[in-house]
């Protein structure tokens, strides 16, 4: 009966937004600009949205509970 026992490990959502923000913020900038310094500056404007996003956007109001 011991194998019927589930691991519930916890997913870092906040981690995965970080990273798809930053990501999907550098491949857009990549793909206007054309540039390496595009790259970066999308880097990290879609790394400051991401954090933003989390901080502000995402946490949950005390009557959706």
């Amino acid at each position: 009966m011991g194998n019927q026992v589930e691991k519930n490990e916890t997913i870092n959502v906040k981690g995965i937004i970080l990273l798809v923000g930053t990501v999907f913020g550098g491949l857009i900038s990549t793909i206007t600009c054309g540039t390496f310094s595009g790259f970066i500056t999308g880097l990290v404007v879609g790394l400051v949205f991401a954090i933003f996003f989390n901080s502000v956007l995402l946490p949950f109001k005390s009557h959706d509970r």
